[in-house]
């Protein structure tokens, strides 16, 4: 019988200061930080330890033990059943955990400035893209997501429907290679889970971004688009900061 290995972690779990720390651990933080800054909001379902490991790199293993020590902590619940899993707790993560957000965040945040620069540019190329090559079908299906943002009812359909948005957007620019970059810079620039933050205070500020980037998209405006897309795309490490100021300030 073949014993599951331990996949090699790479930048993704580069070591966040403070010693010598275990794969398990270092996941762990990662885990409550994605759940400070809106990565996963109150009530949310995580990602299955199948899903988790492949998309991190890890093993199953190791997952299952950052999974419990975040449980120890109050910020997740285990539900049984075929919709159970690992649901994120209404319990603050200010409360049990800010020095954990505090030390991954002041760690993760000057080591991915040049990243979120190149993110940015990136998915300006992929806007404009998107504006020069959009169909009338990607048109109808932006203003229809759009729509889904504006009337999100919590910060968990906010989340999927800017996954959705935004998957139209790369979409419409018709370039497999520009697909595969855009989703590799998400998991980097996302604590590795490849989720964006979102919290209420960042909503209003991200609904009239994806207004102005579909418009440009739709209008055929390349060049606007591109620089609307560099722009908005820096929301994720405003709203990053956000959380790092919340997590020094519990």
């Amino acid at each position: 019988m073949q014993h599951e290995r331990e996949p090699d972690d790479g930048e993704a779990f580069a070591p966040l200061g403070g010693g010598p720390r275990t794969k398990a651990t270092t996941l762990t933080d990662r885990l409550v930080t994605a759940i400070a800054v809106g990565e996963y909001s109150p009530g949310e379902r995580l990602p299955s330890e199948r899903d988790l490991a492949a998309s991190l790199g890890v093993s199953r293993q190791t997952v299952r033990q950052a999974l419990q020590q975040v449980t120890d902590l109050g910020l997740l619940e285990t539900r049984r059943g075929r919709s159970g899993g690992a649901f994120v707790a209404q319990v603050s993560w200010e409360d049990v955990a800010p020095e954990v957000a505090r030390r991954t965040l002041e760690s993760e945040i000057p080591r991915l400035l040049e990243l979120y620069d190149y993110r940015c540019m990136v998915e300006g190329m992929i806007a404009r893209a998107a504006a020069e090559r959009r169909t009338d079908d990607d048109a109808a299906a932006l203003e229809q997501e759009l729509e889904q943002f504006r009337s999100a009812t919590s910060m968990t359909q906010a989340r999927s429907a800017d996954r959705r948005l935004h998957g139209l957007v790369t979409a419409a620019a018709r370039n497999p290679h520009l697909t595969s970059l855009s989703a590799h810079l998400t998991a980097a620039a996302t604590l590795g889970f490849g989720v964006e933050p979102y919290t209420q205070e960042f909503y209003d500020e991200a609904l009239a971004q994806h207004a102005e980037l579909v418009g440009h998209v739709v209008r055929g405006e390349a060049e606007a688009a591109g620089r609307c897309a560099q722009h908005h795309f820096m929301l994720t490490l405003e709203t990053m900061r956000a959380g790092l100021r919340r997590a020094q300030g519990a």
